[in-house]
């Protein structure tokens, strides 16, 4: 089958960073013979820069980069724009390769899944949405207390787009079992990140006692200044901070004190060795999120367990059940210091600390063919 796949954010392996889910996702169906058409951004929105990598045959997966407007800040007009221009630009660019048998679609962005829908459509094949990211709610917890009505109001349109989506494709599946409810659908089916583990596998080189982690985005979503908060408190921990983005100004002063005593660390967006090399020296990874997130397990969350690190989060529901579950770390309260603190005490008691495993439910081999069967099918 011809299968075509679009996902406008996450890395490319040869660009020097992790796979990530749809670039595993389509080597899972090269794999079991299908063809595939990946396309995505010439503009890479973790870096906010050009991506450096090319259009072009990449281990089987034919990759198209579709030339897209840049913007600085996640939260912004130009960013807006930059969306609207890909959706346009993916449409004409995809319609020009040979006739797909299924067509597979992230969301976000809802404009880029509209244009894979009628794509879908117009060449008589199937649809398949999954569920990356919850637009438009995750987009709530940026307006002020009691001003929800006003979010109504603004982002119906995108509502009706996403209702619209969930309901006409021929499938949904999604990174999260609360996005079951958001899909409206009785047979959505929830497919989690996964993480290569081929090549992957914890080390064991002496870890660093003390040492928190954190990888990601340094955006308004993730609540850093409680970590370096709690580490202000106890001079036994140290925090690395992997990543870049809006916020990082302001949290490098809000640490400039812990900077300057070799405690607080920001490294910047590394490459997949130079992330590994560090989470493998590091004690603890921290997800510092909010439940109105909307986030069930985050990517993050498997870069530290195949790193072989226990895991303090502030995101209870499939998160903290997991946690709790498999015994590979504890959840504390967003915003809390001391909450955080504790939940690291816990950690270095439990003696989980150097025995954290990924579970098999979040190996990427097992979790892409299963998606490969279920979409065939």
């Amino acid at each position: 089958m011809n299968v075509l796949i679009q996902s406008p954010f996450d890395n490319l392996p040869c660009e020097g960073f992790r796979k990530q889910r749809y670039w595993l996702m389509a080597e899972a169906f090269v794999a079991a013979g299908h063809r595939v058409s990946y396309f995505t951004t010439d503009f890479n929105h973790g870096t906010k820069r050009r991506r450096a990598a090319s259009s072009g045959m990449v281990d089987g997966i034919d990759v198209h980069l579709v030339p897209t407007p840049p913007y600085s800040k996640n939260v912004s007009l130009r960013r807006v724009f930059s969306h609207a221009a890909y959706a346009r630009r993916f449409e004409c660019a995809a319609s020009r390769v040979a006739s797909p048998d299924i067509v597979i679609s992230a969301t976000p962005t809802l404009g880029a899944a509209m244009a894979a829908m009628r794509i879908a459509r117009r060449a008589g094949a199937k649809f398949a949405i999954d569920i990356q990211d919850a637009w438009p709610e995750t987009f709530y917890r940026l307006l002020p207390r009691g001003f929800s009505w006003l979010g109504n109001f603004l982002l119906a349109p995108m509502h009706r787009a996403a209702k619209r989506l969930y309901r006409e494709a021929d499938m949904v599946t999604g990174v999260s079992e609360r996005y079951r409810m958001l899909s409206g659908r009785t047979d959505f089916s929830v497919s989690y990140h996964g993480i290569e583990v081929a090549g992957n596998a914890a080390s064991s080189e002496r870890r660093r006692p003390g040492a928190i982690v954190y990888a990601g985005n340094l955006g308004e979503g993730y609540d850093l200044e409680t970590v370096i908060a709690a580490v202000g408190r106890d001079s036994s921990l140290t925090l690395d901070i992997a990543g870049s983005g809006p916020r990082e100004a302001m949290l490098r002063k809000a640490a400039s004190n812990l900077v300057a005593e070799g405690r607080v660390s920001f490294h910047g967006y590394l490459s997949r060795e130079k992330l590994d090399e560090l989470l493998r020296s590091s004690s603890i990874g921290v997800i510092p999120m909010r439940d109105d997130s909307w986030v069930g397990l985050p990517y993050k969350l498997c870069d530290y367990l195949v790193a072989g690190l226990p895991v303090a989060s502030s995101l209870h529901g499939e998160c903290g059940a997991l946690l709790e579950r498999e015994k590979l770390g504890f959840t504390y309260e967003y915003g809390s210091p001391a909450s955080l603190l504790d939940a690291v005490r816990r950690i270095n008691e439990s003696g989980i600390a150097g025995t954290a495993k990924l579970p098999s439910s979040l190996d990427a081999s097992r979790i892409y063919a299963d998606y490969v069967n279920r979409i065939v099918s």
